[in-house]
């Protein structure tokens, strides 16, 4: 947060915590927390979509902090700032989330 702690009004009211993404890490670094990412979410059985969060030490050790099964949407959370990063439009990735959760089915 930009000031104080991270609570629902930080979190919630644009403008109040800074979210840098993409993590200003190295590639190789940035490599490995995406290997470690795809390797919680098969071994919990994930499907269709989730985010993995991360922390880092000092020294760039990697610490799982939880696998998210329901991340939020809206305009300031996480996961669509992070498909943005990735040049996924919101609209793209509602749309990967639906035609990924409906593939299950068919």
């Amino acid at each position: 947060p930009k000031q104080g702690f991270y609570d629902y009004k930080t979190k919630y009211q644009p403008g109040m915590a800074e979210d840098i993404c993409p993590a200003q890490i190295s590639s190789g670094l940035a490599g490995r927390i995406k290997k470690y990412a795809e390797d919680v979410y098969h071994i919990l059985g994930l499907e269709a979509y989730a985010r993995v969060d991360f922390l880092l030490d000092a020294d760039n050790g990697i610490y799982c902090l939880e696998a998210n099964t329901l991340p939020g949407m809206t305009p300031t959370s996480l996961l669509p700032q992070e498909a943005k990063a990735g040049n996924i439009s919101y609209e793209e990735l509602c749309e990967k989330i639906v035609t990924v959760s409906m593939a299950k089915y068919k």
